[in-house]
């Protein structure tokens, strides 16, 4: 279900609501506050079960922080210039083109060095 709520239902859901005419602004924060619930369920889990390597939770935590402040800056300062709430949209997109490219090297790359994965589970 993370997927479905956290960071793959935002990704699909900013883009759905501001086809729907939904604000914007809106959108966006409606994603990061899903996206943000479900990484804080997934940190923990992770926590519980042993398998959080603090030193790596700390880089990341410090790369996101500082990637969400310059880019409210920057899309702040654009917004304020241009007087234009498009720009909240263009990054939601390219966003999205952006996880599409890197997932579509990643998978590449995993079926160039041999590893397929199996569907395990209900799919089995």
């Amino acid at each position: 279900f993370a997927g479905m709520f956290g960071v793959g239902g935002g990704i699909v859901k900013g883009p759905l609501m501001l086809a729907m005419g939904v604000h914007p602004s809106v959108a966006a924060a409606t994603s990061a506050c899903m996206i943000l619930f479900t990484s804080f369920t997934a940190t923990t889990s992770f926590m519980v079960f042993g398998l959080l390597i603090p030193d790596y939770a700390m880089v990341c935590v410090v790369v996101g922080f500082a990637a969400t402040w310059i880019g409210q800056i920057l899309l702040g300062k654009l917004m304020a210039k241009f007087k234009r709430n498009s720009y909240i949209a263009f990054s939601i997109g390219g966003i999205v083109l952006l996880s599409v490219i890197l997932m579509t090297a990643q998978s590449l790359v995993s079926i160039a060095e041999g590893h397929h994965s199996k569907t395990e589970g209900v799919c089995g």
